[in-house]
């Protein structure tokens, strides 16, 4: 704002349109955002199927009561950043789209692990690791809260709100509400968007509920009805109060879009980073973690193996024995499928997006992936450590869109029956939509 005079009302300065190499610039950052979260989401999503979330054999133990306890929350939040995070990505995609961007998502995660979060300072390496005080610590210092006046930071951030601040500071100075409208180039890039008001985002699914005690099961009935008291019980980490997704149509959208993704990681400016809402009822990504850390320091080794599944450090496909090759190939190509379906999702409009992201989404990771890698932590690799087979969430690249979800189901069905996959997966992954999408939109399952 400016003032022509003293006492002069306040004028708007006026906001010239945006170069094309101007919003080439803020496309490519909005783009980096995106891969951004998509390196965060499997390291999340590793140390979470690393969790025994219920453990066996607590019963006689002195603290069998706390280590059940701990692990089902500890699963639980951290599921519930990873929630957000997808969400994250969601609404930088967006913000994309209503600028008449297309986001790029599949293939897009890292390669391998362990890396460097994209555009971060040199030296801050992030990787794939079970439940532990030293992962708790990595994840606290990728959701670090920003210092009051630390300044945006396009490039070498040392914080991800420094460059979300970036990012925002460059849509309040460079652009107006006509940048995030339709054009007759681009006349989807609303309708397109995962926008709220559709389904297609919920605050907390059944892996991100806890209960308050683990061990209330074992208490007696009386007086509680059982449902009731399970209901009772029922802790929920998110809630739509801290933000959820949103239809970008205007410069004021496409800001809040930023606040929530900021808000949600390391909350509103105060002591303690705790709150990410106006409520005052939900943590931040930086305090669930920094809880979990603190809870963490207290328990010893042999706790912790009730707890955590002997999972390796940054496993890739090549580390294994060839003989598991075929089950991690297959749910890496799940999970590049999921991705694969998202960024599909942005070129479709209507019930054809709904078939391509609701259906496809919901089932690939509730119902499939997680049946997948759940399985696979039950299969030894043979090493002197002897660890599980854990997920390696590299990139599985397809042939093409045409035979994606057929080079998908023959993965499935060339998965040896020593490997114990559900043989419901088979099914499931027949269930989903097919991306290869025609020309009039017509999204096809079987």
């Amino acid at each position: 704002m400016a003032k022509t005079a003293a006492n002069a009302p306040e004028m708007q300065v006026a906001i010239p349109p945006m170069t094309d190499a101007e919003r080439a610039n803020l496309l490519g950052h909005l783009q980096t955002a995106i891969e951004i979260e998509l390196s965060t989401i499997p390291i999340y999503l590793y140390t979470y199927y690393s969790i025994i979330r219920v453990p066996e054999n607590t019963d006689d133990l002195p603290n069998g009561d706390e280590l059940a306890t701990f692990a089902n929350k500890a699963g639980a939040l951290i599921m519930s950043v990873a929630v957000e995070e997808m969400l994250h990505m969601s609404l930088a995609c967006n913000i994309m789209r209503a600028l008449g961007g297309t986001p790029k998502i599949y293939c897009k995660s890292p390669g391998n692990y362990p890396t460097n979060l994209p555009h971060h300072k040199k030296g801050f390496s992030v990787g794939l690791s079970p439940l532990s005080s030293d992962q708790m610590v990595l994840f606290l210092e990728i959701e670090k809260p920003e210092a009051n006046d630390a300044p945006p930071q396009e490039n070498n951030w040392d914080t991800i709100g420094q460059f979300y601040d970036y990012i925002k500071d460059f849509i309040i100075r460079k652009t107006t509400d006509a940048d995030f409208m339709p054009t007759k180039k681009d006349p989807d890039s609303e309708k397109s968007q995962l926008g709220d008001g559709r389904g297609y985002y919920s605050a907390n699914n059944v892996d991100t509920i806890y209960p308050k005690n683990a061990y209330y099961i074992k208490q007696p009935l009386d007086p509680y009805d059982p449902v009731e008291r399970g209901a009772s019980q029922a802790q929920y980490p998110n809630n739509k109060d801290s933000g959820s997704l949103k239809t970008v149509k205007d410069k004021a959208s496409a800001l809040e879009a930023i606040n929530i993704i900021m808000h949600q990681g390391e909350g509103y400016p105060d002591t303690d980073h705790k709150e990410d809402d106006y409520q005052k009822d939900e943590e931040t990504h930086w305090y669930k973690y920094n809880e979990l850390y603190k809870k963490l320091k207290g328990f010893t080794a042999a706790d912790m193996s009730i707890m955590v599944f002997n999972f390796p450090d940054n496993p890739t496909r090549n580390s294994y024995p060839t003989k598991f090759h075929p089950i991690v190939d297959l749910a890496n190509a799940v999970y590049s499928y999921l991705f694969l379906m998202t960024e599909a999702s942005y070129k479709l409009t209507d019930e054809a997006q709904a078939s391509m992201f609701y259906i496809g989404m919901h089932k690939g990771m509730i119902f499939i992936l997680d049946k997948i890698i759940g399985g696979m932590r039950y299969l030894q690799t043979g090493n002197t450590a002897g660890q599980a087979l854990a997920p390696t969430f590299e990139n599985y690249q397809f042939n093409s869109l045409a035979t994606a979800k057929a080079e998908l189901v023959q993965l499935c069905v060339s998965v040896p029956a020593s490997l114990n996959l559900d043989s419901n997966i088979l099914l499931r992954i027949q269930d989903l939509p097919d991306v290869n999408v025609g020309p009039d939109n017509f999204v096809h399952f079987n």
